[in-house]
């Protein structure tokens, strides 16, 4: 279905990737629910060199990827859509709805 990244701030230093407390960066996710969205999100995130043992909160409604600015900027690039706060809270509380029940 689609992949959504969400602007964030850092709030941490990430000296090996290159990113410092406070820079831009991207919350990746799937907007499908369950492994179906795991998967999509991983073969994603793949194509730009991500691995799949950086994955946040696996195997729950908030799985997903923090992306530098740059990936995440690629990654709209190549189709993945931009999310705005309302939306992400949504589909998060769809999701988390959907693993409850």
């Amino acid at each position: 279905m689609a992949i959504l990244v969400h602007p964030a701030r850092a709030t941490q230093n990430w000296l090996r990737a290159g990113v410092r407390k406070g820079d831009r960066m991207y919350h990746v996710l799937s907007d499908l629910i369950g492994p179906e969205g795991s998967r999509e999100l991983r073969a994603f995130v793949a194509a730009f060199g991500m691995r799949p043992e950086w994955m946040q909160y696996a195997g729950t409604y908030r799985e997903h990827f923090d992306a530098r600015e740059d990936t995440g900027l690629a990654m709209i690039a190549h189709g993945a859509r931009l999310a705005t706060n309302r939306e992400v809270g949504q589909l998060l509380a769809a999701k988390k709805a959907a693993m409850q029940g």
